[in-house]
């Protein structure tokens, strides 16, 4: 197997995941980033709308699939089947639905999956001066309406260009999603 990217490598250590962490990927490509986290011992579910990103994901994480510590779908996250319990990491690399016009019903999604005490990180490549605090802004408000705060902003000296990560949990008093009807 070809060595990961630098971009993808670190990304996988500012996700940090330990053993035994459920991690949702969203918009895997060709599932490195996959299969470095399941390399640590997390179960990954990972995500891309494209069939042949997730065919590609397939050949790259087989093993890992055949032994139920990866799981591949081909969908977005609004039509994906996240069942199965709580994800304690959701992880996106270059997805621009995390702070687009598309971001409130992606947050929505990561509200509703997210483990109390659950983390996201939002890692993203600095193509163009002002991307940074762009993203980053956009990132902190948009999920700061379901609850989630920033914790740190990871900056990485990766080639072919840096990259950079927001990296998220719930703020104190929001331990979870709110309960319709609930009290």
């Amino acid at each position: 197997m070809a060595t990961p990217s630098q971009r993808l490598a670190w990304a996988a250590s500012v996700v940090g995941t330990t053993a035994g962490e459920r991690v949702l990927e969203v918009g895997c490509g060709h599932g490195v980033l996959a299969a470095l986290l399941a390399e640590r011992g997390a179960q990954v579910l990972a995500l891309d709308r494209s069939p042949t990103m997730i065919a590609a994901a397939d050949r790259r994480n087989r093993a890992a699939v055949e032994a139920g510590r990866v799981r591949l779908q081909a969908s977005t996250l609004l039509e994906a089947d996240l069942g199965g319990g709580p994800f304690d990491v959701v992880v996106s690399f270059d997805v621009r639905a995390f702070w687009d016009a598309g971001a409130p019903t992606t947050w929505g999604v990561v509200d509703r999956v997210l483990a109390p005490g659950g983390r996201v990180v939002v890692a993203f490549s600095l193509m163009t001066p002002g991307t940074e605090r762009a993203v980053v802004d956009a990132v902190t408000r948009t999920a700061a309406d379901r609850g989630l705060v920033v914790r740190a902003v990871h900056r990485g000296r990766t080639a072919p260009m840096e990259s950079a990560a927001v990296e998220l949990r719930r703020a104190p008093d929001r331990s979870g999603p709110a309960v319709p009807g609930g009290s």
